[in-house]
């Protein structure tokens, strides 16, 4: 839905009728001059393993652009700019690539909590590590085409990180 002052809540977009029951929701709209030109407002719904991302149109038409699977359960469902974010606590991660419109899965040490800063997506791990991806840039390493996933911070007595709250000034 979407609020106008004038009207009220008016619906935006209503997708196809589903299979599966919808677990998780993200919504973007603030992809502004982005590669997807008139389709800079996103939805993406995931049950269990899958994910389906739309792209919106003013009109309140919506236009499938993919469907992806992460392998496992998602647990959150979240966009970074404008790219979609889909992590599991088994350790790993999706991320869908607006101006490659390429998905990438990668596998990382078991997650215990997230969040966004800027165009970095931070992990906390179980292992008392930090690790950090610039989604922006979507950095592929050359040898294996695998996420670039960075240690940020290791606790020394590797004890799990279960929160994470960021600010970048």
């Amino acid at each position: 839905p979407r609020l106008k002052e004038t009207s009220g809540w008016q619906q935006a977009f209503s997708s196809p009728r589903l299979d599966w029951v919808i677990e998780r929701v993200a919504l973007n709209a603030k992809v502004l001059g982005g590669s997807l030109g008139d389709h800079d407002k996103m939805v993406a719904a995931a049950s269990c393993s899958e994910i389906i991302l739309w792209a919106l149109q003013a009109d309140g038409n919506g236009s499938e652009i993919g469907v992806f699977h992460l392998g496992v359960p998602v647990e959150a469902l979240f966009f970074v700019g404008n790219q979609l974010i889909a992590t599991s606590h088994t350790g790993k991660i999706g991320v869908w690539n607006a101006v490659t419109k390429h998905w990438q899965i990668q596998d990382v040490v078991p997650i215990n909590s997230y969040d966004a800063a800027g165009t970095f997506l931070l992990l906390g791990c179980n292992n008392g590590s930090i690790y950090y991806v610039d989604v922006q840039k979507f950095p592929l390493r050359m040898k294996d085409n695998d996420l670039l996933v960075t240690e940020l911070y290791r606790d020394p007595s590797e004890d799990a990180v279960t929160a994470l709250s960021v600010y970048l000034t």
